[in-house]
């Protein structure tokens, strides 16, 4: 479920210096070392700020372009540099505001390339998830899932959108969700330990913040229960699998996913019995 943009994307740059000696050289006068090397440094051209930051902040500043081409190719390219793009996190959201889809489109696949660092990304993908069109839309959800924990908050977004009218973008949904699932679950380990620290300081930390990630455990469940009765097999792939990237916490829909096992679908049936063996594995 989870498709690349593919645009084609050309960009080429060329530096040349050169520098001649004079042909007199040997006849002039010879001077004092400071003064030699006070003429060397003013005859050198001024330092050009070059490598991944100084790239990251050009292409930056194209994302402001009135040219919707450079503004679409600069977001492609930032999103290829992944998380050596993180600087750029906010200027990149400001484009899923933009007034061209295609636009908006590579903005959301760069945030869903850097991935965990784009979680600045988070409030504006969560608005582009009621994008006009319907492949932003998809990307935003797609996007969501990559950054991963942090994006929790956007969990009831997210379930909305498992009724979106789009089947892509309700499989996009349905495996945010699943991986916002997994993302809580690995964090649950380091809470169960805190639960035992001396301070009660750290132990109610800890409760307080399992509480929270366990109620948007069951919300994800929950909402993925609903999306395996979609009427689209590929939503409900998504469902199900989604349901056995949360392992553990997704354990109340076990009965749903033994009813799976008799899915029309022969792939919502395979990955059923992968979740039911997940599922059962990790609550060992």
């Amino acid at each position: 479920m989870r498709n690349s943009l593919l645009y084609s994307s050309c960009c080429c740059l060329c530096l040349a210096l050169c520098a001649a000696a004079p042909k007199d050289s040997a006849k002039a006068p010879a001077a004092s070392v400071p003064a030699a090397a006070a003429q060397a440094k003013a005859a050198r051209p001024p330092a050009v700020s070059t490598g991944p930051a100084a790239e990251v902040d050009r292409l930056a500043d194209q994302l402001k372009s009135s040219n919707l081409g450079k503004r679409a190719h600069a977001a492609y390219k930032l999103g290829e540099m992944r998380s050596g793009a993180k600087t750029a996190v906010l200027e990149i959201a400001n484009l899923l505001t933009d007034s061209n889809p295609v636009v908006r489109g590579y903005a959301a696949d760069a945030l869903a390339k850097i991935g965990p660092d784009a979680a600045n990304g988070i409030p504006a993908l969560a608005n582009a998830l009621s994008d006009p069109s319907d492949y932003v839309r998809g990307y935003a959800a797609n996007a969501l899932g990559h950054i991963g924990f942090e994006a929790r908050e956007a969990v009831p977004e997210l379930i909305k959108s498992l009724r979106d009218r789009h089947p892509t973008v309700r499989g996009y949904a349905a495996n945010a969700l699943g991986d916002i699932g997994a993302a809580i679950r690995e964090t649950l380990p380091p809470l169960y330990r805190e639960l035992h620290h001396t301070d009660p300081k750290v132990r109610i930390r800890a409760a307080q913040k399992m509480g929270e990630l366990e109620s948007r455990t069951k919300m994800i469940v929950g909402a993925l229960s609903v999306a395996m009765k979609d009427r689209n097999p590929k939503v409900r792939s998504c469902a199900v699998m989604s349901l056995g990237k949360t392992g553990a916490g997704a354990k109340s829909a076990v009965p749903a996913l033994s009813g799976a096992l008799k899915d029309s679908d022969r792939w919502v049936r395979t990955y059923a019995a992968e979740a039911l063996i997940k599922i059962d594995r990790d609550g060992r």
